[in-house]
């Protein structure tokens, strides 16, 4: 009877939200794709935003891409406990909103995510975009279509075929390329070629510095996909009207806790990449962790605190050993929960890894393993990574005992609402 109720609401919750949308009639941009959905977004926002321009832009702060999330975002909610009884009493709000409130953006940002046959569809009967975007391809909640990876990929597809005016897919990823003939309005490859850049730290800022269209830009993140995101936001700019005026531009991002973000103790770099992972994410993750020690700490070696991938049944036994091929050249190894352990094992064996390797049942058990092992090899230093899906891992709790406690507020999930659910989540181990 719930679960009926809930989808009754839901479909009202979407028929308000398309009466808003057709009377304040906002310039839309979709994102989609199975990883680096929300860090394309908000580069894209704020990019946009720190441009001259007389454009109310908005994007969600909160990681919404369903059903629900997509109308949040519409209707600009932040703040939500999920509940039945809170939903009920934010539905009448939305409901007012939907026929009173005032325009209050020109430019909305989105992100799609799907998990199950459907949810595109359903998506889209609510809104589609005048620009769509594809980042990257990966096989993230493929067990949840009959079809797998493929039917996943299609149902995805579907979001591009609906953008009214232009299209940015990827230009590297051989299902976009094989359908590229399908999309019916103006479309143009992204992530084609590596943007050459430098790499500065300065203080305890780390920054990327290249060249777009004769004109100097300077970004405060890391891999060539921020690189890309930001020459896409400036594309955009074009697209709707707004002028790129200076010659130079040093654009500065706050994206969300665990993507890839930097702190420095005791001399050590520890990297943050605890929000989720996919197999693409990983090996990426990993290779710019390699990049960061190589360029800007080459006297310090690397250790990668690694956790499962979920959601990856048809590829989950070659996803994670293919994750060892790329972690041969660090010093140690920590890996947690048993499924990276039981395949990565045996495909670092069979190379010879000449390092320290770890296994631990949580990730608070990692957590003290790492810090006696940084006590007893101080006369080493090191830049370690923290990477894994986030279901029942909580990867940031084996980070947290490294930092100091100003240094943890800026971890995911560190509401108290989530430090009960992981007390609650340990205690049962």
């Amino acid at each position: 009877m719930k679960q009926k109720l809930l989808k009754l609401l839901y479909r009202f919750l979407a028929f308000c939200a398309r009466i808003y949308l057709a009377r304040t009639k906002p310039f839309v941009i979709w994102v989609t794709w199975s990883v680096w959905k929300t860090s394309c977004r908000l580069v894209i926002c704020q990019v946009l935003r720190q441009l001259e321009s007389d454009k109310k832009i908005y994007t969600s702060p909160k990681n919404y891409n369903s059903e629900l999330g997509l109308v949040f975002s519409i209707f600009q909610i932040e703040d939500y406990n999920p509940s039945f009884k809170n939903l009920v009493a934010l539905s009448w709000e939305i409901f007012k909103k939907s026929l009173l409130q005032k325009k209050q953006y020109d430019i909305l940002i989105a992100e799609y995510g799907i998990d199950t046959p459907g949810d595109m569809g359903f998506l889209l009967s609510i809104m589609k975009p005048d620009i769509g975007i594809i980042t990257k391809l990966d096989s993230v909640h493929s067990d949840n279509f009959p079809g797998g990876t493929s039917q996943l990929w299609q149902d995805k597809f579907k979001l591009l075929l609906a953008s009214k005016q232009k299209v940015y897919f990827n230009g590297q990823d051989d299902f976009s390329l094989e359908h590229e003939n399908l999309l019916s309005t103006s479309h143009e490859k992204i992530f084609v070629a590596a943007t050459k850049t430098h790499l500065q730290k300065s203080h305890t800022w780390l920054t990327q510095n290249f060249t777009y269209n004769k004109k100097d830009i300077s970004i405060n993140l890391l891999w060539n996909e921020n690189i890309e995101y930001t020459k896409l936001a400036l594309k955009i700019a074009v697209d709707i009207g707004i002028k790129i005026k200076e010659n130079s531009y040093n654009f500065y991002f706050e994206l969300q806790a665990g993507r890839f973000s930097i702190f420095e103790r005791n001399e050590n770099i520890f990297i943050d990449s605890s929000y989720n992972a996919g197999p693409e994410s990983m090996k990426k993750v990993i290779e710019n962790t390699k990049l960061v020690q190589r360029e800007l700490y080459p006297k310090h070696k690397t250790i990668f605190v690694l956790w499962d991938m979920r959601e990856i049944w048809e590829a989950r036994e070659s996803a994670h050993q293919e994750i060892a091929e790329h972690i041969l050249d660090s010093a140690a190894v920590l890996f947690i929960w048993p499924d990276m352990y039981s395949y990565a094992l045996p495909k670092l064996n069979e190379q010879n890894f000449s390092g320290d390797i770890h296994s631990s049942l949580s990730s608070r058990e990692a957590g003290k393993y790492l810090k006696k092992y940084l006590k007893d090899h101080s006369e080493e230093k090191y830049v370690v990574l923290f990477k894994g899906s986030q279901n029942t891992i909580f990867t940031e709790e084996a980070l947290a005992p490294q930092l100091t406690p100003t240094q943890q507020k800026n971890l995911p999930r560190q509401s108290e609402d989530w430090k009960t659910k992981k007390d609650e989540f340990f205690k049962s181990l």
